[in-house]
């Protein structure tokens, strides 16, 4: 399993290590946000909500992971 951090998109140096995604063996990559999975993209490109909630630092995690907003987010 491989790990690395998120990279920002929306013109911040960095999310300081609260934002990890882990890569399984198969290719899915799941999304951390402060050690709490949420969201996962399988290989498929299928994304799989883990959590069931939203913050504004969160989905700054989640736009930068796969490009969806909260109301995106929270109708998966």
């Amino acid at each position: 399993m491989k790990r690395y951090e998120l990279i920002p998109h929306d013109g911040r140096k960095s999310f300081y290590g609260k934002a990890i995604v882990e890569v399984a063996q198969d290719g899915t990559e799941t999304l951390y946000s402060y050690n709490t999975p949420i969201i996962k993209r399988l290989v498929s490109g299928e994304l799989v909500k883990l959590w069931s909630g939203w913050s504004a630092t969160t989905g700054r995690h989640i736009a930068a992971f796969c490009g969806l907003n909260k109301a995106e987010y929270m109708s998966l």
